[in-house]
C-alpha cells in the first residue's frame, strides 16, 4: 500500500467517525441532540456535526490537486471560512460585539483561502459557477433574516442565559448552516474521479 494511501485513510477516519457518532446520537437522541467530537473534549449539535463530516469527505475527496495533506489543509480552510463567515452575519443579528472578533476571523479566513488557492489552484475559474455560490449565500442572509424576524435570536438569548429551557433551534437554523457550509462549494475545481476512486488515485 502506498504511503500517500495510509495518509488519504488516516485523514479520513476522523470524519467518519463523527459521521457514525452524529448518526448513532441523531438516531437516538432527537433531531437537536448534541454529539461528542471524540477525541476532542467539544460538543456539537448533530445535524451540523453530520454536515460538517459531509463536506469534509466529499471536499477531500472530490477537491483538486488530488495529494492528502493539501487537500487536507483546502478543506480546513475552507471549514475555517465557513464558520468565520456564519459567525460573522450570526453577531449583525445576534449581538453587533461580536463583530470585534467575527470580523478579523472572516478577513482571515479569506485570506488563508485565497493564499492556499495561490499555490494549490483549488479554486474554479469557470465564471458560470460564481453566481450559484452568489445565489446560495442570498438564500443564507434571507434564512438568517427570517430567524431574526421570528424572534429566534431573542429566544436564544434567552435559552443561553438560562431563562427558559426550551431549546429555540429549529429547521430554519439548519437549513442557514448547511447553506452556510456549502455556499461556497461551486467554486472548488473538483476531480471527475469516482468517489471510492480517489484514495487510490494519489
Amino acid at each position: 500500500m502506498r504511503l500517500s494511501v495510509i495518509v488519504s485513510t488516516a485523514l479520513l477516519v476522523p470524519a467518519l467517525v463523527w459521521l457514525v457518532i452524529g448518526t448513532y446520537a441523531l438516531l437516538h437522541n432527537g433531531f437537536y441532540s448534541y454529539s461528542s467530537l471524540f477525541p476532542l473534549p467539544f460538543k456539537m449539535h448533530s445535524l451540523s456535526l453530520l454536515n460538517v463530516s459531509i463536506f469534509y469527505l466529499v471536499t477531500f475527496l472530490r477537491v483538486t490537486p488530488r495529494e492528502p495533506m493539501r487537500n487536507f489543509l483546502i478543506v480546513c480552510s475552507m471549514l475555517f471560512l465557513f464558520n468565520a463567515v456564519y459567525e460573522l452575519v450570526f453577531a449583525v443579528f445576534y449581538d453587533p460585539r461580536g463583530l470585534i472578533v467575527a470580523l478579523p476571523l472572516a478577513l482571515g479566513g479569506g485570506i488563508l483561502v485565497l493564499l492556499l488557492n495561490r499555490k494549490f489552484k483549488f479554486l474554479t475559474r469557470d465564471k458560470t459557477k460564481i453566481p450559484i455560490a452568489v445565489l446560495c449565500f442570498s438564500c443564507f442572509l434571507v434564512l438568517m433574516l427570517t430567524l431574526y424576524e421570528s424572534g429566534f435570536f431573542e429566544h436564544l438569548r434567552l435559552y443561553l442565559s438560562g431563562h427558559t429551557a426550551i431549546d429555540p433551534h429549529n429547521p430554519l437554523w439548519i437549513l442557514s448552516k448547511i447553506i452556510a457550509l456549502w455556499m461556497l462549494f461551486p467554486l472548488l475545481n473538483l476531480s471527475k474521479a469516482g468517489f471510492m476512486s480517489r484514495i487510490f488515485c494519489y
